[in-house]
């Protein structure tokens, strides 16, 4: 019962650097990908080495966050859903990625960051 209630909480989206929830093993080796939102735009940073990194719109429904843009002239779709203030889970199946050139796995976290 108590679950219940919190299904219909709005949660915060703040502009900064998210990062993905690390177990404590991974975060030593990994400093990508991130996502950078600011306001409605976004930057989804997956190799620091590359120049250009997709970049886009970021429209918000609820709690549902949907980031598009055209990158390498293919359209990408990426659909989180905040499941706590600043924290963003990826939805797969919701998600338009054309020939896997991110292999998020569905349900990866990202947290807002202050480093």
């Amino acid at each position: 019962m108590l679950l219940s209630g919190c299904n219909d909480k709005t949660f915060s989206l703040d502009s900064g650097r998210y990062v993905p929830d690390y177990t404590k093993d991974e975060k030593d080796i990994n400093i990508v990908p991130y996502i950078f939102i600011d306001k409605d735009k976004f930057s989804i940073i997956q190799d620091i080495a590359v120049s250009y990194q997709p970049s886009g719109t970021l429209i918000r429904k609820g709690n549902e966050v949907v980031m598009e843009t055209v990158f390498a002239d293919e359209s990408y779709k990426w659909v989180f859903t905040l499941v706590d203030n600043n924290k963003l889970k990826f939805v797969l199946k919701k998600s338009v990625i054309p020939n896997n050139h991110f292999e998020w796995e569905d349900g990866r976290l990202f947290s807002l960051t202050d480093e």
